[in-house]
């Protein structure tokens, strides 16, 4: 009866933009969108497409795929000189700038309630920006630990009782470091996103209420980062993952030098494929709980588009319980529609259901157009410091007042 009803309320669109409402006057509507999947959503997206079209008589999609890389700089250029698609696939990260830069379209009057109500929240905070709803999320993640099930057996540790802590990781980590065949308990990137986890499960906030300060250096926030820090330097249990020429965490999980990593649902389907026997486990509690942080991509209309009742309706099929369902089914990744959750079981994807359980306790990071910049700020300081070239709270204080320096600015 539910998908009944569905279709009913599909085809009462359909007629409605048939009717020349969806912004072409005539009734044929034919919108670009650029897109940044890989090659195995690709395929899967291009289908929802079609399925679209098939339910909206008239409306033609034109899918653009552009490198993940390059979509940022592509998108900047098309806006200077007005050739900028309807609809664009962005990182959570870059939606602030557009809607900062007054490019997108506002999508508060046009998307129900109802549909709000159903999208993961900390997915939906990606598409908010000073008070306006400016996009959908197509894509959600963060951070969870990884660990080598058969590395934990070799040193006498349950493999089915991941560490709960922080304290309990480093532990474990003592006991799976040999340094003699250089093997170490951890491997672990250093970047301002990566390091997240550790800042949030120490309390510590990304900026302040106003967005105009970052709270990195807080007492809570250089406990955090110290012990990170201290991961390498005090018990040496990471590897140096981070180093330049270092063996990078994801390919020293794969060859047996980390135990254990932190990374995203986006490594399930490739790691199953190796056959390494490996385990996933939320983020470990520090004194605020296990907090991961949020990644992911959101789809946007941009405000040039003459068509914007029918691109407004794309982002809302796309996030429509029904298309995550197939979404999640056919890729395993988290469904960024609530509704869609229960085709991720622990019984049949159970690395991925500790994904979508962390997404509960995780925490959004706050919308500013200036995030890039804080990266590229925090970044070589937080080197500075895993390096020992710097103390952690000089290293966190001088980044911190090139941010704020940066955000008075606006620049």
């Amino acid at each position: 009866m539910r998908r009944t009803v569905i279709w009913l309320a599909v085809a009462a669109v359909a007629a409605f933009l048939a009717g020349g409402c969806g912004g072409g006057g005539s009734g044929q509507s034919t919108l670009t969108i650029w897109e940044t999947y890989n090659d195995e959503e690709h395929p899967v997206f291009k289908e929802i497409v079609s399925q679209f079209e098939a339910a909206h008589p008239g409306v033609t999609i034109e899918v653009v795929r552009l490198p993940f890389a390059g979509a940022e700089p592509k998108i900047v250029t098309a806006l200077t000189t007005r050739t900028e698609p309807d609809i664009a696939r962005v990182d959570v990260s870059f939606l602030a700038k557009l809607a900062h830069k007054n490019a997108l379209l506002a999508l508060d009057d046009r998307v129900p309630d109802t549909l709000l109500a159903d999208l993961v929240p900390v997915a939906l905070a990606s598409c908010r920006y000073e008070g306006r709803l400016w996009g959908l999320p197509d894509q959600t993640n963060g951070l969870c630990l990884f660990y080598n099930k058969n590395m934990f057996r070799a040193v006498g540790l349950d493999p089915d009782k991941p560490p709960r802590t922080w304290d309990e990781l480093i532990g474990y980590g003592e006991k799976l470091t040999n340094k003699e065949t250089s093997v170490y308990g951890l491997g672990l990137s250093n970047s301002l996103w990566w390091s997240l986890p550790f800042f949030y499960t120490y309390g510590a906030r990304l900026l302040s209420e106003d967005g105009m300060h970052c709270l990195l250096n807080s007492p809570e926030g250089i406990d955090a980062f110290q012990l990170k820090v201290d991961m390498y330097q005090k018990y040496g249990i990471e590897g140096g993952a981070w180093r330049a020429g270092g063996i990078v965490h994801d390919l020293g999980f794969q060859n047996g030098r980390y135990a254990m990593i932190l990374n995203g649902p986006w490594a399930v389907e490739s790691l199953m494929k190796t056959g390494i026997d490996f385990g996933v486990a939320p983020i470990p509690a520090g004194p605020a709980g296990s907090h991961t942080n949020v990644g992911g991509n959101d789809l946007v209309v941009f405000r040039s588009t003459k068509h914007p009742d029918v691109a407004a309706e794309f982002l809302m099929y796309v996030a429509s319980e029904d298309v995550q369902r197939m979404w999640a089914q056919r890729l395993g990744q988290i469904p960024v529609n609530v509704k869609a959750s229960d085709v991720i079981t622990s019984d049949e994807r159970p690395h991925l259901a500790v994904f979508v359980e962390a997404m509960k306790t995780a925490v959004a990071r706050p919308q500013t157009p200036y995030y890039p910049e804080m990266e590229n700020l925090m970044n070589p300081e937080m080197q500075a410091a895993l390096d020992n070239t710097k103390s952690v709270k000089d290293a966190l204080d001088t980044a911190v007042s090139e941010i704020d320096k940066m955000l008075a600015e606006g620049e």
